[in-house]
Order: structure tokens, then C-alpha cells, then sequence
């Protein structure tokens, strides 16, 4: 059986309402059909803003004027927030009786404040007559909007009143969207839901540790930066790539969730501001104590004088140096011979167990030759993106979200296949992925936060970021991109 042009047009209408995701055009549409298929010449709608306990103006439509949005519900509006309105106007009227009113002559009525429509009518010369007002409510629940449709015409484009079919098809119409909105709006909570579950746990990374606190929301603005940039040079025909606004979404959501994986490691390392950390005040006290012994024994005799006063000045060098040593950004060689001269010293008392001068573990520590962390610790710290993965993959993301635990997850990971903590290569890395490594390392590079380092200057940072390009471990166009962003301008504001 074929269907009639009406019957497509309905179609067409549960088609748009079942795919559409913008409110906007949702409403448009729904408002379209109404008028089209009761022959209204016009339709206004207005829907519930629950934070401001009103109904809110959003669409006009009048076939036979040429008028805009300047809305015939602009003055029933500012009367809608008053209470003692609630009956008198027609809007809110219908709102909370939640049934459909259909007048056959809105002028031959007293009930009503009609002061907007009949302000509309004079500006335009323009005659309301027949009136249709349905509520736009959930079956059972509460009502989402009102929407006024008038002047009915017949064949011949007289004005009739709204007929019984009208207000099926409205009813059928306006039925439909409320249950559209409804899913909609239940969309867009979760999607709000799972943004704010995100927001903490991002606030529960950075507050593991003083060191980390700004870095997730920096490395989260760098990579929108980047990413409207690209758009923006893509809009001028410069860029040969665009990213959606979803990809967009992931990328951000996936920035925040980068170092979830930090909850996992151990705090002490993740604070360890100095190489010997809390074993600072244990080896400084030690050799002071080895000072004394010595000093004891050369007075009693037991130490040749000369040899004392050698080994006494040789620890004294040492301590004057030993903070220095524990907090630097990097060690020289001569620092390294320094710290192999004392910890090949022990202690022989004449009664008791030898004293080594430096222990096992405080060598170790010493002997990192940047930063704060032995190769065991780096490798624990390392492990982050195991965890951030492994977390990850216990979320129910939806398809919306379906790149943000891959993102996450390697953005350690470099284009020549020397990342952690897959060793994955270029082909196996999408721009998202590129984007958040370069930003993360851009970050890391200039952070003022650091335990073991200071700020890097930004010239400095990008020559870093460059040589990894030739190095080929980071994609050039999104390096090039970051820095004529020029993020340092902004870190201020971020």
C-alpha cells in the first residue's frame, strides 16, 4: 500500500525526533509539523527553565507574516514569573492544568490575559483568532514546555477554529518530543554525570601529590589549544585535518584521565623532592658522628695526626657539598668522584661493627645523575600508565567515549616505538594520541611544581621537543602546532 504525502511527512517527523541530538533544531521541527498539519497559520513555543521556575520564549512561527523571534510571548514572559499570574495567563494556565485548551475566538474571552496577543496583533495588523494551547509533558510526569498554535485555516484560507483531529495530532506530536527531550536530557546527564565523576577523580590525582597539582588541568588547556588551533588552520586551508567536536570531547576527557594510574604509586615516590630523601638526615648525622670518632681517636692517639686531619677535611668538603648534591638538576663528573672518594671510606673503631661512610642505598642515591629517582623508582612511576589502563578498562565508556582509555593509556608512548609501556610505533598511534604526548611532555618540560627540577624557559623546552622530533619520537606538525599556539602567553590564565 503506498503512503500518502501526509503519511511520509509523519515518518519524516519520528525520523528526525529519533536521530536529532540539537534541542534547537529538535524544536523547530516538532513546531514545524504542528503547524503544517493542523494548517495553523502560526505557532509559538515556550519551555520550562527548572533553575529559573519559568517558562522561557524560544521559537515564533507565523506563515503569512514576515516577523522574526521578536516573539508575541516577549511581555507574557516577564508576567509568567510572578505567582499570582499563574491562572490569569494562558501559558501558565495550560502548564499547570496539563491539558490541551482550544478557543475558537481568543477575543471572546475574559478569563485569559491576552495582552501580548493582542499587543502582537496591533504592530502588525495582524488578526488572532482561533487558538490551540497544548501542554508538552511526559505521560504521567511533569509538563517540559507550552506551545500555542493559531488561526486554523480552512481550503479556502479562512480562520476556523482548531478541530478534534488537530488536537490528536498535536497531542501525538508534542508526545513524541517530550519523550524525545526526556532521553535527551537523560543523555545529557549522564554525560554530566560521568564529566563530574571525571572532575574528581582528576582532583584526587593531583591532590596525591603537591608536585602534581596544576599538571593535569595544563596538559587537559594545552591539548584544546592544539586541537582548536588545528580547526582554526584547517577553517584557512592550512591544516589538511579537522577534529570533531566528539573527538574533541575524548581527547579532553582522556587529558584529565592521563595520570589516574598515579593513585596506584607509591606516594613517597611520587614526592620525592631530593635523590636521598628522608635518608638525608641519617647520613649527614652519620658522618658527623664518623668526624667525632676520628677526632676522638687522633687525641687519644690511636690516628696519625696528618691522616686525621686529611680524612676530617675530606668529610667536611663533603657535607658542605651534600645538599647540593641531593637537589641539583644534574650531576657533573667531578660530582661523581666525589661522592665515589667518600663512599669508598669506612670507619674501623677499635671495638665494634665497621662504619661505612655511605651505605648501599644512599650510594644509589647519590648516583642519579638527574633528577631525584633510581632506575627501580622510575620504573614504579613508570608503571602509572599500567594502572591508568587497567582502570580504565573497568569503566563502562560509552561509544561516545570509545578512544578516551586508548588515549589515556599511551600517551607515553613514541612514534619510534622507544615509549613505554608498549613500545608501540607511529602507525600505531592516532593524532589524539600524538597531541596529548606532546602536550604532556611540554608540560613536564615548563611545570614550576616539579620536587626534582626547576622551570624549564619555554625556548628551551621546544628545542627539547624539536630534537625529539628528529629524533623521531614526536610528530613534527603537532610540535610546530603547540608551540605557534604559544602556550606560554596563557599559562597564566590557566
Amino acid at each position: 500500500m503506498q503512503m500518502t504525502d501526509a503519511e511520509k511527512g509523519l515518518l519524516d517527523i519520528g525520523y528526525k525526533m529519533a536521530t536529532e541530538s540539537r534541542f534547537m533544531l529538535l524544536f523547530d521541527t516538532i513546531l514545524e509539523g504542528c503547524i503544517h498539519y493542523t494548517n495553523a497559520d502560526g505557532g509559538t513555543l515556550y519551555m520550562v527553565d527548572e533553575e529559573e521556575g519559568r517558562l522561557v520564549h524560544l521559537l515564533d512561527v507565523n506563515r503569512s507574516l514576515d516577523v522574526g523571534n521578536e516573539t508575541r510571548g516577549a511581555a507574557s514572559q516577564a508576567d509568567m514569573r510572578k505567582a499570582e499570574d499563574n491562572e490569569t495567563n494562558i501559558f501558565t494556565h495550560t502548564y499547570h492544568r496539563k491539558c490541551i485548551i482550544n478557543i475558537a475566538d481568543i477575543y471572546d474571552i475574559n478569563e485569559f490575559d491576552t495582552r501580548f496577543i493582542r499587543e502582537f496583533d496591533a504592530r502588525y495588523q495582524y488578526r488572532t483568532q482561533s487558538v490551540l494551547m497544548s501542554p508538552i509533558n511526559v505521560a504521567g510526569k511533569k509538563v517540559l514546555g507550552v506551545m500555542m498554535l493559531y488561526n486554523c485555516m480552512d481550503d479556502e484560507g479562512n480562520v476556523i477554529p482548531f478541530t478534534r483531529d488537530c488536537e490528536h495530532t498535536v497531542a501525538s506530536l508534542t508526545a513524541q518530543m517530550a519523550n524525545t527531550v526526556t532521553n535527551m536530557n537523560l543523555i545529557q546527564d549522564m554525560t554530566e554525570l560521568l564529566a563530574s565523576f571525571v572532575r574528581c577523580l582528576t582532583t584526587a590525582i593531583d591532590a596525591k601529590t603537591p608536585y602534581n597539582a596544576n599538571h593535569t588541568r595544563h596538559v587537559e588547556k594545552y591539548c584544546m589549544m592544539v586541537v582548536d588551533y588545528i580547526n582554526a588552520q584547517y577553517t584557512r586551508g592550512v591544516a589538511d585535518v579537522y577534529i570533531s567536536q566528539n573527538d574533541k570531547e575524548q581527547l579532553s576527557m582522556a587529558a584529565q584521565l592521563h595520570d589516574i594510574g598515579k593513585i596506584i604509586t607509591p606516594r613517597e615516590i611520587l614526592n620525592k623532592s631530593t635523590r636521598l630523601g628522608p635518608a638525608y638526615d641519617g647520613l649527614r648525622s652519620r658522618l658527623e658522628k664518623i668526624r667525632l670518632l676520628k677526632k676522638i681517636d687522633m687525641l687519644e692517639g690511636r690516628l696519625d695526626k696528618a691522616v686525621w686531619q686529611m680524612d676530617d677535611l675530606r668529610i667536611e668538603n663533603f657535607l658542605e657539598n651534600l645538599e647540593r648534591l641531593n637537589i641539583c638538576d644534574r650531576l657533573t663528573d667531578n660530582d661523581i668522584a666525589r661522592i665515589d672518594e667518600i663512599g669508598g671510606q669506612i670507619y674501623e673503631p677499635e671495638e665494634g661493627e665497621p662504619i661505612p661512610y655511605l651505605t648501599e642505598e644512599e650510594k644509589e642515591f647519590l648516583h642519579i645523575k638527574a633528577g631525584t629517582l633510581t632506575e627501580e623508582e622510575r620504573n614504579i612511576v613508570h608503571e602509572h600508565v599500567v594502572y591508568t589502563d587497567k582502570i580504565l578498562a573497568d569503566i563502562n565508556f560509552t561509544e561516545k567515549y570509545d578512544k578516551v582509555r586508548r588515549i589515556a593509556a599511551n600517551h607515553h608512548e613514541y612514534l619510534d616505538g622507544s615509549g613505554y609501556p608498549n613500545g608501540l610505533k607511529a602507525e600505531q598511534l592516532d593524532l589524539l594520541t600524538r597531541i596529548i604526548t606532546v602536550c604532556d611532555i611540554f608540560d613536564s618540560l615548563t611545570a614550576d611544581d616539579r620536587p626534582y627540577k626547576g622551570p624549564m624557559p619555554v625556548n628551551r623546552a621546544f628545542a627539547i621537543l624539536n630534537d625529539m622530533v628528529k629524533e623521531g619520537k614526536l610528530d613534527e606538525s603537532v610540535v610546530r602546532f603547540l608551540e605557534e599556539c604559544k602556550p606560554y602567553e596563557k599559562k597564566g590564565e590557566l
